[in-house]
């Protein structure tokens, strides 16, 4: 296992790519305004760019340091079509110990039901699995958040189980619904 940290990859549709600075206020009107988004997190709501950057400690010096961690993956999600970063996909949690990862992604709602998400998460996959040579990589959401399910679903994502009340979000306290996959069934089920 070797990690590469956030290195640009390029899809049909999308670059990702590190944040820049430039990318706050793209990021804010496309996605992290609005409370569908935000609502499944646990970030502080955002009702303002200060309350990403204050309430959040987001897109701050502190923030933007993590890059220089080999094991950083915050990825902006950017349509190639307009150049508009419109949602963000990280890998989080990772453990060397097993070699695993768990994805997270936020995505404006605007863009929802087109493939998007799925298409971050899929490319994001097959780099974890082809470059970073993790063994599983995991993902959850929220028991009333079944679309964020449908995402992990379509990129090959076997269901493991449900433990009760374990999500807290700005929505309230959730069962958390936890799919993963594993290198042998990607390779196995995505072959390049």
């Amino acid at each position: 296992m070797t990690h590469r940290g956030t290195i640009a990859i390029e899809t049909e549709r999308l670059i990702l790519r590190r944040f820049a600075p430039g990318d706050l206020e793209p990021m804010f009107r496309n996605c992290w305004i609005d409370a569908e988004v935000w609502k499944w997190t646990g970030y502080e709501p955002m009702n303002s760019i200060d309350d990403v950057l204050v309430l959040n400690n987001i897109f701050t010096d502190f923030w933007f340091a993590k890059y220089e961690q080999p094991d950083c993956y915050n990825w902006a999600m950017q349509l190639k079509s307009s150049g508009e970063v419109i949602g963000r996909l990280r890998g989080v949690r990772p453990d060397d110990r097993i070699h695993q990862i768990e994805l997270s992604y936020e995505l404006g709602q605007s863009l929802w039901n087109l493939g998007l998400a799925t298409e971050a998460a899929r490319a994001a996959i097959d780099f974890f699995f082809r470059e970073v040579g993790l063994n599983r990589v995991c993902a959850n959401h929220a028991s009333e958040n079944p679309a964020s399910g449908r995402v992990m679903q379509k990129c090959g994502m076997t269901y493991e189980g449900t433990t009760r009340r374990t999500l807290k979000c700005n929505n309230g306290l959730f069962d958390t619904v936890i799919y993963a996959i594993l290198a042998e069934e990607y390779f196995n089920t995505w072959p390049k």
